[in-house]
């Protein structure tokens, strides 16, 4: 059985996910952050990307 595909918060800057934000959608994903921290999210740094399953 496939899962839905999660999407989380990667830093361009570190290379990395980061945050441990998994959502399953782009917008839940995206106002995490804003919640998590605040207008530094509009920083170019961050992007939301698919997470790959361990599987995969």
């Amino acid at each position: 059985m496939r899962e839905k595909p999660m999407y989380g918060i990667y830093s361009t800057w570190s290379h990395k996910f980061c945050f441990g934000i998994e959502e399953p959608s782009k917008s839940r994903a995206w106002k995490s952050l804003f919640n998590k921290i605040g207008k530094d999210a509009y920083k170019w740094r961050f992007e939301v990307r698919k997470i790959k399953n361990k599987k995969d």
